[in-house]
């Protein structure tokens, strides 16, 4: 971990920081709305308003995080205040050895994606930034950035504006500790009643004396009683009967909470509904209550000060609504948006709809002159119309304009309509360009591409008939040579059922009368070799068997149609009875789903998956199977399972026996042709049952797996398609 920058006028930027008094303070819903804004136009969980002193970054808001402050070595914003005009961008801060091992990344609140806007104050102060905080790797759009931007320097104008509010606080504290003092002096000199009443009528802001519980306004100067909009007649009766709209608003009650703690209370842009000259309005007003204490120390006044900021609040508002309609705009424009200005032609904005027509990203050209982040519009007349623009105040228009650009390191002539917009600045200063642009590339080349393609008709017309007779004919000899191909798959299938069978039950027999009629005379050895070859005979007609069931699966035009599972079930366990019977095995089966299947092979699947339950379980244990259904969307499908079907539902299929189980590393070998994982003299079998399982599923579309552990059992679970 990299320790943050040391910055050159450190002591300034932390004398500057604490004339804001605004570390330790506590939450304040402006701040928190624009970190929750933040949060909501970049997507992040976590947004930050981050304060840098000499030992720690504080947080004055933190949507997303509960901590409020960390050690400065630790803080990204150290970094970010480094370089007060620029935004740092940390897309990954697991990828960069500044912050790789911070704590902060490897621990809570693990962060991985960072950008952070610096606040700047008037005197140049980075003291601290508005960041944006993810837990993965993420990136901001232009506008997102722009916005983040324009958010810091809200938080900055808080800032000031609270600065501005505490002077004029400690003014009005001072003012208030004067006419207090006068206040007092009043028991002594009765002459220093008049000039108290003078010095609160001449004060530059609006002050009234409310003397006792029941508020009675004892003073008042002529500019709060414009305020109160009720005329002078409003001296000496109770603040309460002379402005009864305040009831139901909470002014009375902090008053009366005043007068009983003593202690002063500070207020900024808070609403106030009065009613003047008989018609009610909201009015906004910073405002101080200050108690009044005689010499006994009981408080038996209240003095208050407030200022009318209703002007400010509301410019405030309509700021902060043309911004965020600027914002939306900017980022919601289905058009190329820019804004160039300055004696270089410098790009202030760019959305990315502006990124994709040059083949840049928005960040790359923000901030640099137009031939100097686009340098093949050297010559090309663009710099020209702009500073005509901005020196007439009109607008150009051009549309299908033919410009050579370099898109993603590739130069290409793009066709464009656009138009250069002034966009007036508030001092009179030579305006900006609003540049609008449409990218028309694609209907330019496709007028060209239609009249192209109008001398091409006639020759592609040509060629596509000689292609077509071309491909009948390739067809019609693959098609004989499929025929060829099924009638030779045809034939093997009569030489496996018939011819190979056909001798194996003779040396079957013949092994079998032999030993029947002339057992006795034959010494045991000559016996033993009889029972091997009626053994291995047995054997290889089994495996003839599984291995023509296997080839058929794998060469027969499939007949899928709507078949019932549990009926396909029921029909396997009729065909298994004797089987069944003789291992006493119990088979507990679930209502299975219709599917579109093969018949004659899912009869097959479902036969060989109970044949194995059975024969691999022990001889001393009777056999107990479990059939399971279930229903899944495909995104909640193990990963292991990868069915061909694109099919959204899949039914889940479990068998589960008591048998003696596999260690699970074989689950990809048991289905493949003559893979055993026992002896034959163990447990018989030809090691293709479980290849033809696996085939008849993907046949279907789906997948199938398998689940053990040796000494308790094993699961198969098949996946089909809905």
């Amino acid at each position: 971990m990299q320790a943050s920058p040391s910055l050159p006028e450190e002591t300034d930027r932390l004398n500057a920081l604490k004339q804001y008094d605004i570390l330790d303070t506590l939450p304040e819903r402006d701040y928190d709305e624009l970190t929750q804004l933040a949060a909501q136009i970049c997507g992040t969980p976590i947004a930050l308003i981050s304060l840098i002193d000499d030992k720690r970054q504080w947080f004055k808001s933190s949507h997303g995080l509960e901590i409020r402050e960390t050690p400065r070595e630790f803080a990204f914003c150290s970094h970010a205040i480094a370089n007060p005009l620029e935004t740092l961008i940390v897309p990954d801060s697991r990828l960069d050895e500044r912050f790789a091992h911070n704590p902060l990344v490897t621990g809570d609140p693990n962060v991985v994606f960072y950008a952070g806007a610096p606040l700047v104050d008037e005197h140049g102060f980075a003291l601290g930034s508005l960041c944006v905080i993810d837990n993965s790797p993420n990136e901001l759009s232009q506008a997102q950035l722009s916005a983040l931007k324009i958010l810091a320097k809200q938080v900055v104008n808080l800032l000031t504006l609270r600065k501005q509010n505490g002077e004029l606080s400690r003014t009005g504290e001072q003012q208030c500790a004067e006419i207090e003092q006068h206040i007092q002096m009043q028991t002594a000199l009765t002459e220093s009643e008049e000039r108290f009443r003078s010095l609160l009528e001449q004060a530059p802001v609006a002050t009234c004396l409310l003397v006792g519980r029941d508020l009675r306004i004892d003073l008042a100067n002529d500019l709060m009683i414009s305020y109160w909009g009720k005329g002078s007649s409003v001296i000496g009766q109770p603040l309460a009967v002379a402005l009864p709209e305040l009831q139901g608003q909470p002014f009375l009650d902090i008053l009366d909470a005043v007068f009983t703690t003593g202690e002063t209370y500070v207020a900024e842009s808070t609403p106030a509904d009065l009613i003047i000259d008989g018609v009610v309005g909201t009015y906004y007003f910073d405002f101080t209550y200050k108690p009044l204490r005689d010499k006994t120390g009981q408080v038996y006044a209240i003095m208050n000060m407030a200022v009318d900021v209703t002007d400010r609040v509301m410019a405030q508002q309509q700021i902060d609504e043309a911004q965020h309609q600027i914002i939306s705009a900017f980022e919601q424009s289905p058009v190329a948006v820019a804004i160039i200005g300055g004696p270089d032609l410098t790009f202030y904005m760019a959305n990315s709809f502006y990124g994709q027509l040059v083949g840049q990203d928005p960040a790359q050209i923000i901030g640099k002159p137009l031939l100097t982040a686009l340098p093949e519009l050297e010559g090309k007349g663009f710099d020209q119309l702009l500073r005509q623009v901005m020196a007439t105040s009109e607008p150009y228009i051009a549309t299908e304009v033919a410009i050579d650009i370099l898109r993603y390191g590739q130069m290409e002539t793009i066709y464009v309509d656009f138009i250069y917009r002034p966009k007036p600045q508030r001092d009179g200063s030579t305006p900006d360009v609003l540049v609008i642009a449409t990218d028309v590339t694609g209907q330019v080349r496709s007028r060209q591409i239609v009249e192209a393609s109008e001398t091409r008709y006639r020759q592609l017309s040509q060629q596509l008939e000689e292609r077509v007779q071309q491909r009948t004919e390739e067809l019609t000899h693959a098609n004989q040579d499929l025929r060829r191909s099924n009638e030779n798959l045809q034939q093997f299938s009569y030489i496996a059922s018939h011819d190979l069978q056909e001798p194996l039950r003779k040396i079957q027999s013949f092994s079998s009368l032999i030993v029947d009629k002339f057992g006795n005379q034959l010494d045991e050895q000559v016996l033993d070799y009889l029972r091997r070859i009626t053994s291995a005979g047995s054997r290889m007609s089994t495996l003839i068997r599984d291995l023509l069931a296997y080839s058929r699966i794998a060469t027969r035009q499939q007949t899928f149609g709507m078949v019932s599972l549990t009926e396909i079930l029921a029909s396997t366990l009729d065909t298994m009875s004797w089987e069944i019977e003789q291992r006493n095995a119990q088979i507990d089966g679930a209502d299975l789903p219709p599917v579109q299947g093969d018949e004659l092979q899912l009869g097959q699947l479902f036969q060989n998956l109970l044949s194995n339950a059975i024969k691999f379980t022990p001889p001393n244990r009777e056999p107990h199977i479990q059939i399971s259904y279930a229903l899944y969307q495909r995104s909640d499908l193990p990963p292991n399972i990868r069915p061909t079907s694109s099919a959204s539902m899949f039914h889940q299929i479990s068998v589960q026996d008591n048998g003696i189980g596999f260690d699970s590393k074989y689950v990809d070998r048991i289905f493949q042709v003559f893979q055993r994982l026992h002896g034959k003299n163990e447990f018989p079998g030809t090691g293709v049952g479980l290849a033809i399982c696996e085939r008849v599923v993907a046949n279907h579309g789906g997948d199938i797996t398998a689940i053990s552990t040796p000494g308790k059992g094993a699961t198969f679970v098949i996946y089909l398609p809905q």
